[in-house]
């Protein structure tokens, strides 16, 4: 840590000592803040996702549907539906302390939330030996450039990083762009989603990741219409093998 670091640091704690930030779920004030606006308590509640889930996307099961059928099963959209990935996995459920942290992180700038979300992502993936040596490289997804300079960041990029650094995986984040301009997935529906994304992104350096196994991660998985149009396209540009992390889904 640097002199100019350490300044920011003693500085950054004495204002959280003597002028607290309040807990943005229990409204306690938060002693000991590391940048961000919910206490330790309240995010060591957030749950890891756990088995029985879907095969394919990750979603939860209810336990007895997987033990009336003495198998790991699909859930129905994935029986319906066929995607480019070879499977997904969500850390946790958009709910509750993560849903909360995720809209602090993405839209009021609480950028230090990154470590201790991409650190929950490590941890997921140290417990799941699903993806033990399956990625060669982490893509996130991305944004528009117009979004990108609206938000100053994208918070896939440092989530990415985070468990880039942990594993020494690199992180193409140029790899694949978003070349339209689409407006927010969050109020539309299934169709509405996936015609809005369609097309959406274009693999622009074709080299790093032909015959290489991929983990494409964001930050919430939907109906997976973002991550299948970016899975679409590294396939195309010949990869091998697609495999999809986000922090957290809906359910």
């Amino acid at each position: 840590m640097n002199n100019q670091s350490m300044i920011e640091y003693i500085k950054e704690g004495l204002l959280n000592f003597v002028f607290p930030l309040d807990c943005k779920i229990c409204e306690k004030p938060i002693r000991e803040s590391k940048g961000f606006s919910i206490c330790e308590d309240c995010f060591k509640t957030i749950e890891l996702i756990e088995r029985p889930y879907c095969v394919k996307c990750g979603k939860p099961l209810i336990p007895t549907d997987v033990f009336k059928q003495n198998r790991e099963i699909l859930c129905l959209d994935c029986k319906r539906k066929k995607y480019s990935f070879e499977f997904s996995r969500s850390t946790g459920v958009y709910d509750k302390v993560l849903k909360k942290c995720i809209h602090l992180f993405k839209y009021y700038g609480e950028k230090k939330l990154a470590k201790a979300l991409g650190k929950l992502m490590v941890d997921y993936l140290l417990k799941n030996n699903e993806f033990e040596n399956k990625f060669d490289i982490i893509i996130p997804v991305p944004l528009h450039k117009n979004d990108l300079k609206r938000r100053g960041f994208n918070q896939s990029v440092l989530l990415s990083k985070v468990i880039g650094d942990y594993f020494s995986i690199p992180v193409g984040e140029k790899i694949i762009i978003k070349k339209k301009l689409t407006p927010f997935q969050v109020n539309l529906s299934k169709k509405e989603r996936v015609k809005n994304i369609l097309r959406a992104f274009s693999v622009e350096k074709t080299e790093e990741i032909k015959g290489k196994n991929i983990l494409i991660l964001d930050d919430v998985f939907t109906t997976g219409a973002t991550v299948e149009e970016c899975a679409k396209e590294l396939i195309k540009a010949r990869a091998k093998n697609i495999f999809v992390l986000t922090l957290a889904r809906t359910v």
